[in-house]
């Protein structure tokens, strides 16, 4: 796993925002460009590239120095900030992901996740980004934050986050998540099968917003003040 910090300044509180498959620390620093600095306190790292679903043990030790930790995890990166070993968890929010990742009724179908890893290619992926985004206007916002990822970069992860998935599967996690937010109009992790996976949490349903969130969440406070409501 790779990560970023993308404010450290000796916050008591950390902001971790696990970003999803194929992207990099870009989305996050984009969000928190656009959050007031006194609006979120918090020290803020970024995490990305789940070919290992191990932090550096440098930033691994940093973590232990905060009081409160605040989760806010996207698509895939619902699933991997639960299977990260982290210092004790204070408050939690998923955004359009699940903790089935692949899986008929409350994640991706598995013949769908199949597919888009074995023909993943360059004229894919931007097939798969305007699916993320739900239109042409959206992509076109999305390419300014754009990760700078190889597409073979970005399909070798895929393929390892399926072994991660076969290898760890639902284990018990130290920490739950407090609140679900869910994309009606999400293409990949569909809605109703994001309200299946969610029940018994905290859900918010935005009948309007595809896969990608953040257009929807101009900035990280925007995120973290849905787990208050």
């Amino acid at each position: 796993m790779k990560s970023a910090w993308l404010r450290k300044e000796g916050a008591e509180e950390l902001l971790i925002f696990f970003n999803g498959w194929g992207m990099d620390e870009r989305i996050g620093a984009h969000l928190l460009g656009q959050t007031p600095s006194e609006a979120l306190p918090q020290d803020v790292l970024a995490c990305h590239d789940y070919r290992s679903l191990e932090l550096e043990k440098v930033v691994q030790d940093e973590l232990s120095q905060y009081n409160q930790i605040t989760i806010v995890a996207w698509s895939f990166g619902v699933w991997v900030a639960q299977h990260t070993e982290l210092p004790q968890v204070t408050r939690a929010i998923a955004l359009n992901g699940t903790l089935y990742p692949v899986n008929a009724e409350k994640g991706i179908r598995p013949d769908l996740f199949q597919a888009t890893l074995a023909t993943f290619s360059e004229e894919n992926r931007q097939r798969f980004n305007r699916r993320m985004c739900g239109s042409s206007e959206a992509l076109d916002i999305f390419s300014a934050m754009a990760p700078d990822r190889a597409v073979d970069d970005q399909k070798e992860e895929l393929a390892l986050l399926k072994e991660h998935f076969q290898a760890h599967g639902r284990t018990k996690a130290a920490w739950n998540y407090d609140h679900a937010i869910i994309g009606g109009k999400d293409l990949v992790f569909l809605a109703q099968q994001q309200y299946n996976a969610w029940e018994g949490t905290s859900r918010t349903v935005i009948s309007d917003m595809p896969h990608f969130p953040f257009f929807h969440f101009r900035n990280l406070q925007e995120v973290v003040a849905c787990i208050s409501t």
